[in-house]
């Protein structure tokens, strides 16, 4: 039996991966020193070209010895209040990333995170580590991420198709004239610099 599809404004059929700037350091002597800053665009367009989502390790909060790639459950309505521009100076989310149904995420791998204590998560099986998320109610809480995360890397080119997220129209003209393995699978490219005039 398929269940209805649940229509909640708070509530989202789709998964999003957004990225940001990736920091790449190097030895400068004994002290580890940036290097490189690649642009979260350039990130995206990195993912797009290789039909991949790097998996992150424990440097990304995953626990256990297999990396995972993660996803959030935010509506598309609400990307707003989890990105932010190209011109704020940190940001933990970027509007530059894909967005996929939950059907074909969890076809492909991908499972709801468990939030749990950490004293609380033993029972969960070593090779399964990769679903726990820490939570202690008042002190750690990353529950409003709504997080997805898929074992290993997460190969794109197994979902029947995609939305791209970028922040300006000019980008997502870029992407559409991409020639990768994934064009085919896109569907549309969302800018959300003009989206969140109206959100």
């Amino acid at each position: 039996m398929t269940l209805a599809p649940v229509k909640r404004s708070d509530f989202s059929n789709g998964l999003v991966h957004l990225t940001r700037e990736r920091n790449e350091y190097g030895l400068v002597g004994m002290k580890p020193t940036l290097t490189k800053s690649v642009p979260a665009f350039d990130v995206l367009k990195e993912i797009l070209t290789s039909a991949r989502i790097r998996g992150s390790g424990n440097d990304g909060f995953i626990k256990g010895a297999t990396p995972a790639a993660c996803f959030s459950e935010v509506p598309l309505s609400a990307v707003h209040q989890f990105a932010s521009g190209p011109s704020e100076e940190k940001a933990k989310y970027r509007y530059y990333g894909v967005s996929l149904s939950k059907q074909a995420a969890f076809a492909a791998g991908a499972r709801p995170v468990i939030y749990l204590p950490d004293a609380e998560g033993e029972w969960i099986p070593t090779d399964h580590k990769w679903r726990h998320v820490r939570f202690e109610h008042g002190k750690v809480d990353f529950t409003h991420e709504r997080e997805w995360r898929a074992p290993g890397d997460f190969d794109l080119s197994r979902v029947p198709g995609l939305y791209v997220i970028v922040w300006s129209a000019t980008e997502a003209a870029e992407v559409m004239a991409m020639n990768g393995p994934l064009q085919k699978l896109i569907r549309g490219v969302l800018p959300m610099q003009h989206l969140t005039q109206f959100l």
